[in-house]
């Protein structure tokens, strides 16, 4: 989620994170801005490559759909 990593004891814990992921988050980093906030139900969401990106924002959202790429975390292997 937003590029940060996870890791779960069980399928049955990833699950309960799948179907509600901001329940479950601590503090995220916008990928537009890089300010840190705590997502809630009603944060802009939207989802590429590999899940869910939430957003401080409707603009920062928007600015993101526009060119995902732009944003994409690169991490050395």
């Amino acid at each position: 989620m937003n590029g940060e990593a996870y890791r779960f004891a069980d399928q049955r814990n990833l699950r309960r994170f799948i179907a509600s992921p901001t329940a479950w988050c601590g503090l995220l980093r916008d990928p537009v801005t890089g300010g840190r906030f705590r997502p809630n139900l009603r944060s802009p969401e939207a989802y590429w490559v590999n899940g869910p990106y939430f957003f401080t924002s409707d603009s920062t959202k928007d600015e993101f759909v526009r060119d995902p790429k732009r944003y994409q975390v690169i991490r050395p292997m």
